[in-house]
């Protein structure tokens, strides 16, 4: 299982929603201005919403 950890001092919302846009599994949604981790069980560890991060806000680790 993986932990999706957003800091969100460093995340631009729904401003940057790059890593809502190219997660395969839909794990992020926009809320308002913020972006909320959904369906943290379904992450797959792929990583690619970290690499299109260009704050480095989206943190993915192995529970």
């Amino acid at each position: 299982m993986a932990k999706i950890i957003i800091d969100y001092e460093k995340c631009e919302g729904a401003d940057c929603a790059e890593c809502a846009d190219v997660c395969p599994m839909e794990n992020f949604k926009i809320e308002g201005e913020k972006i909320i981790v959904c369906n943290q069980d379904e992450c797959s560890l792929c990583e690619v919403c970290m690499d299109v991060c260009p704050n480095e806000a989206v943190k993915v680790e192995e529970d």
